[in-house]
């Protein structure tokens, strides 16, 4: 199965306004993982993309200037796509999935 399919099965991302997306990731071990032990790599990520996220079920909104809640959304991306390829995330990939633009 390609990267894209699986990204694709386990993501959907919906554009609400110029400042509000909602991601829906699909695959609650992989959530889990993405916003972290008591919701710290989503802190994380609110800090370095300079953004508001809240968080409920299996949403995600990112709230914030076009160009900040993009470097989210690509930032899930790398994320998820690092959990298919070690079924894991480290405090570290989240740094690295904003600093890999």
């Amino acid at each position: 199965m390609s990267e894209i399919s699986k990204l694709e099965k386990n993501l959907i991302i919906k554009k609400i306004d110029k400042e509000t997306v909602n991601i829906q990731i699909l695959d609650n071990n992989m959530l889990s993982l993405i916003v972290g032990e008591f919701n710290s790599n989503l802190k994380q990520l609110e800090k370095l993309t300079q953004t508001t996220l809240f968080f409920r079920g299996n949403s995600i909104t990112v709230k914030g200037k076009s160009t900040n809640i993009g470097d989210v959304s690509e930032a899930i991306k790398f994320l998820i796509n690092k959990y298919h390829l070690t079924n894991n995330i480290e405090k570290s990939d989240i740094i690295l999935s904003v600093n890999k633009n």
